[in-house]
């Protein structure tokens, strides 16, 4: 298979090399994979076979009995591997299969974010769709998928790409933001001291309300002893 063919196919593509040749190959589908199982499985056809036209199917170097260019023992592990790595794994091994792709598809990095983005607001793009963009009909398609989604539900919000953009080449501003935050807003002692400080004011206010109300009682009294005298 050609470079050209290898960059541009929309399949992940492997290669294998023995001593003399080397194959390029993309792994069976999940129907293909089903219906090959069957195949092996309910005993219809020999597993070297079966191996033999996993290999013809996933492969451009097609196997013929009388083609002595490939021999038969690296096609047969050839379709053998295909057969294994679209599918044949245990439980276990499937379940690690996924705790490793997820380790690889960080759900808070920003591709993944635009991607996302893009699936929810275009329901009909698929996974593969976006693979098939170039870089600017990705970013153009994520705004579009932005502006859509701003526009059809409440309080969706755009991505901060200032604030990325200085955690990313600016991360001095942002811890000078933070502590100037921490200065104004969260300074307990700087709270404490002006609590204290109206407290302080409050119960003066208050014992000078309270004396001009004792001293005008004692005035009314003294002014109705008069008055009795």
């Amino acid at each position: 298979m050609h470079l050209h063919q290898i960059v541009s196919s929309e399949k992940e593509l492997f290669i294998i090399n023995f001593d003399n040749v080397s194959f390029t190959f993309r792994l069976l589908t999940l129907g293909e994979f089903e219906r090959f199982n069957k195949l092996l499985n309910n005993g219809v056809i020999a597993p070297v076979f079966l191996y033999e036209e996993i290999f013809n199917l996933c492969t451009e170097n097609r196997y013929l009995g009388n083609n002595l260019k490939n021999p038969v023992g690296p096609v047969i592990s050839t379709g053998n591997l295909i057969y294994n790595l679209s599918g044949n794994k245990e439980g276990k091994e499937f379940l690690l299969n996924i705790a490793e792709t997820r380790k690889n598809i960080n759900p808070d990095s920003l591709f993944e974010h635009m991607r996302t983005t893009i699936l929810s607001a275009f329901t009909s793009y698929t996974p593969r769709n976006i693979k098939s963009m170039t870089e600017k009909e990705f970013i153009e398609t994520f705004v579009m998928a932005e502006n859509k989604l701003s526009k059809t539900i409440q309080g969706f919000q755009r991505i901060d790409l200032k604030a990325i953009y200085d955690e990313i080449y600016n991360p001095e501003s942002k811890t000078k933001e933070e502590k100037k935050k921490k200065e104004v807003i969260h300074n307990v002692e700087k709270m404490e001291q002006e609590i204290g400080y109206w407290e302080v004011q409050e119960a003066e206010n208050k014992f000078i309300e309270e004396e001009k109300e004792r001293l005008a009682r004692e005035h009314l009294r003294k002014l109705d002893a008069r008055k009795k005298g």
